[in-house]
């Protein structure tokens, strides 16, 4: 949303090509994507960009899950549960259900069950993304291991060994080093996540994170941030991560 407000009112390349990072990332492909457009629809997209900032709630609030809200509530007066109910321009409702939105992050709608982009993870529901990276730590569990076990069945073995995975997991090294977990029903999941952080940034985190549970989504959330400097050559590939 940021991103879309900054590209909305400045539509000079020299001024945008001096933000960094992946806002400034998104704001030149916000731009670049105006610019493409018929004078009409640029006009109406730059409207709907200004008129989210200043809107009290946050975009796509509720695909967030309920548990990080009522965290983010319990910080604030009981005005703010009200206010979030019933959202107004008046300054102090603003600043109360913004207030609730800082920790948070905008999230799309949830309409896919497979990411074709590491952007695509923050359209998922939930127990999609649950399942998702419980498929990629699986691959990477019989890649480190090498045959069948109590986690891992013959037909993830047989899988590993095909396209798009075979040659693609990253180095056997690597994936022994993320299958050291405690095996326990989240095992595959935390290596799952452990695999897929190299691939993320900060945003991509948070919005994968709100889809869950909260203490779910934490414990997730520290498996990323702790392996999300490793070196994306040690990690699957997308075509890896990403396939059926």
């Amino acid at each position: 949303m940021i991103a879309d407000a900054i590209a909305a009112a400045c539509s000079d390349p020299d001024v945008l090509a001096h933000l960094g990072g992946p806002l400034g990332d998104a704001a030149r492909a916000k731009a670049a994507e105006l610019r493409r457009m018929p004078d009409p629809q640029r006009k109406q997209a730059r409207a709907m960009a200004a008129a989210l900032v200043r809107a009290p709630l946050l975009a796509g609030l509720r695909g967030v899950h309920p548990t990080w809200i009522e965290a983010a509530l319990g910080e604030l007066p009981p005005r703010a549960r009200a206010d979030l109910a019933n959202p107004s321009f008046d300054p102090v409702s603003v600043w109360l259900v913004r207030s609730v939105a800082a920790s948070l992050a905008p999230m799309p709608a949830a309409d896919l069950t497979r990411p074709r982009s590491i952007h695509d993870v923050a359209r998922m529901a939930g127990d999609a993304i649950l399942a998702w990276l419980a498929q990629v730590g699986a691959d990477q569990l019989a890649f480190a291991v090498g045959a069948p076990s109590r986690y891992v069945g013959e037909h993830v073995v047989t899988r590993i060994a095909q396209a798009p995975r075979a040659g693609k997991l990253g180095p056997r090294r690597a994936a022994i080093a993320r299958c050291k977990v405690e095996l326990d029903d989240h095992a595959l999941v935390t290596i799952g996540a452990r695999a897929l952080a190299p691939h993320t940034d900060a945003f991509v985190r948070r919005q994968l994170v709100l889809r869950l549970p909260r203490t779910r989504g934490l414990a997730i959330l520290f498996e990323l941030e702790r392996s999300a400097g490793d070196a994306v050559e040690t990690s699957p590939t997308w075509d890896a991560l990403a396939a059926d």
